[in-house]
């Protein structure tokens, strides 16, 4: 099983864990939308029947009672005659059977099969019309008074017949609007139920998914912490292995170098001088490839051999300059030389060295005949940065994040001419990276290309030297 397949797998599973909870808040989302879309209805049923439905029922029952009373101040006029305080019970009667006229006018009565206020109003308004002129006559003319006196009787029963129109349809209207306000209820409770009934499936199976989902995410990881575990073991299997060839091939090439270096001083003009000169030369490429082998194993061992100090930067380029400049004209190569910068660096210096040759060995090689290849140095954003230029033919950009790897060649046939296994780069990198720094490449084919070695300043030591400090020179 290859870690690219659990990563996509692991993804997928992730994916389905937060469309799970997505899932989830959008059930939930709905359900409150729906819920509220029923209580706002609920609400509405509600307060139609509170505010003319049930109104409409009190405003009739206020009103016959307003006109009970109003025959009740009429009767003790006819049995007990006018007076004045009489005459005030009938008026106030009177008046308040108006204000409930008005308050159902002010109700608006939308039935029209039922007396409307203004009818209520003009039946009050003959009734009122009629008997109180004939108040006056009780004395002076009883026939008269008492043939007004039962005429508004008859006219309060109708009055009141017509207001009990108007109580029977508000209770009426009143029960309706109950038992709506009820089946509204129970519809809304029966919907809200279904509603959480499905948000529940649809909860229990997207718990159900997530938590299948979880546990295979939990397998997979445990699949690829036994893959990684294994892995390290191999890669610390190889390493030893590694090691242990290199200090066994060590003694005998070193015996092999040795036999043809004596026997070549022997016999060096002899038949076998130019066999002894190539035995020589390939021991000691091979003493070297065992050394890096060696040196890459502790390196992934994370046991390099480092001796670490604080050593300023003045020291450590000037260090450089030397060897980088032998190391150029060995290939024929001139090296153009600007380093700059003070300050300190936490680094083993021989290591740094070594870094900083593998990357000029590695542009003298590849560097045009004609143009020198540049080493120069500058301090920027708390660091050292160590430069390599050539103008050699470049890296395509495919290659680029290949040359660090072990035994990887651009050109395999020319670098095979050159020499060199292709660990330099990868040495290079594991000393760098050892104390903390890193290595970048800038390429383009056919222009040339520029290593920069970058390692951290010891905090507060960082200082950048002037233009009329740096020293420049053709070596």
């Amino acid at each position: 099983m290859s870690m690219s397949w659990i990563r996509n797998r692991r993804m997928q599973q992730s994916w389905i864990i937060v469309a799970a909870v997505g899932g989830l808040l959008v059930a939930m989302m709905i359900a409150g939308t729906f819920g509220l879309f029923v209580n706002r209805h609920v609400n509405d049923v509600a307060r139609q029947a509170l505010t003319y439905d049930v109104q409409l029922e009190d405003s009739g029952d206020d009103l016959r009672s307003a006109i009970l009373d109003l025959r009740h101040y009429h009767r003790n006029l006819i049995f007990a005659g006018p007076s004045r305080g009489g005459m005030d019970d009938l008026n106030a009667a009177y008046q308040e059977l108006h204000e409930e006229i008005d308050e159902l006018d002010r109700l608006g009565v939308s039935d029209q099969d039922i007396p409307q206020p203004a009818q209520l109003r003009a039946m009050a308004n003959r009734y009122f019309a009629d008997f109180r002129p004939a108040i006056d006559l009780f004395e002076s003319d009883p026939d008269a008074f008492t043939l007004a006196s039962d005429r508004g009787l008859i006219q309060i029963t109708m009055i009141e017949d017509a207001a009990r129109e108007v109580d029977r349809l508000g209770e009426q209207r009143e029960i309706a609007a109950l038992e709506n306000v009820e089946e509204s209820t129970r519809s809304a409770t029966f919907d809200l139920i279904v509603v959480l009934v499905g948000v529940a499936i649809v909860g229990v199976g997207l718990a159900f998914l997530t938590v299948r989902t979880s546990n295979e995410m939990r397998r997979l990881y445990a699949e690829q912490q036994a893959n990684a575990d294994e892995l390290t073991r191999a890669l610390q299997a190889r390493n030893v292995f590694i090691a242990d060839v290199s200090h066994e091939l060590r003694t005998p090439i070193t015996v092999l170098r040795g036999n043809a270096e004596v026997g070549l001083e022997l016999d060096r003009g002899g038949v076998h001088g130019q066999i002894l000169e190539e035995i020589v030369r390939e021991a000691t490429r091979m003493t070297r490839l065992v050394e890096d082998l060696l040196f890459l194993a502790r390196s992934d061992a994370d046991s390099m051999p480092l001796e670490l100090s604080t050593v300023s930067i003045q020291t450590l380029l000037s260090g450089i300059r030397e060897p980088a400049t032998i190391l150029a004209q060995q290939h024929g190569t001139a090296l153009v030389v600007d380093l700059n910068g003070d300050g300190d660096v936490r680094a083993d210096s021989e290591r740094i060295e070594q870094a900083l040759l593998i990357l000029v060995d590695n542009a003298a090689k590849y560097a045009a005949s004609d143009s020198p290849i540049a080493l120069s140095s500058t301090i920027r954003s708390g660091a050292l940065e160590i430069s390599v230029q050539d103008k050699g033919p470049g890296i395509p950009e495919e290659e680029l994040p290949l040359i660090f790897e072990r035994f990887h060649r651009v050109d395999k046939t020319r670098s095979r001419k050159l020499g060199g296994a292709g660990l330099g780069l990868a040495i290079a990198r594991s000393i760098i990276e050892a104390h903390g720094g890193r290595i970048e490449v800038e390429s383009q084919v056919g222009l040339g290309t520029t290593m920069t070695i970058v390692l951290p300043l010891e905090a507060g030591t960082a200082t950048i030297r002037t233009p009329r400090q740096r020293t420049a020179n053709v070596l």
